[in-house]
């Protein structure tokens, strides 16, 4: 889907295939948030896996704060939540995940550990509107929601934008 070039969409993109590179998520639905007609809960989360495998993925921007630097100029803190539902066919492989043979099922250990290492202190090398990004921050992850069949995790990303040399 093509996006406003704004640096959070860029960024939701960048996210979004730094994920999808990740051997779980590899063909799997990992996209930026497109909206909803729900406002939380079970309705939401079944709306947003309806045609959906699991793993299913959501980066959104989510906000941002100023960080203030010398003579008036400022940086940002945007933050990237980045929401992974995870439906488990066996109860109890939710959170430690298991390995059958080759195949191993992730749980939300394990899937904190592979977001962590893609996306902690990387550079996206990205810029709009005189703003570019620096290092990223992977601010952890916390289960938000989880039943015995599946489970919703969020994990936090901050991507620095310091204003761009002139």
């Amino acid at each position: 889907m093509a996006h406003d070039g704004s640096l959070a969409s860029q960024v939701e993109a960048w996210i979004v295939t730094q994920i999808e590179a990740l051997a779980p998520f590899a063909d799997r639905n990992v996209e930026a948030f497109a909206g909803s007609t729900e406002k939380m809960g079970e309705k939401l989360i079944a709306e947003m896996m309806a045609g959906k495998g699991s793993p299913f993925v959501v980066v959104m921007f989510e906000g941002d704060r100023p960080i203030p630097l010398e003579e008036g100029a400022q940086a940002y803190e945007p933050i990237y939540g980045i929401y992974v539902l995870v439906q488990n066919a066996r109860p109890g492989v939710a959170r430690m995940g298991e390995t059958v043979g080759a195949t191993t099922t992730y749980g939300t250990n394990g899937i904190r550990d592979l977001l962590r290492n893609a996306l902690h202190d990387k550079s996206p090398d990205l810029g709009a509107n005189g703003f570019y990004t620096d290092q990223t921050t992977f601010r952890g992850v916390r289960v938000v929601f989880q039943r015995t069949d599946m489970f919703v995790m969020r994990a936090e990303l901050i991507v620095r934008e310091t204003i761009a040399a002139a």
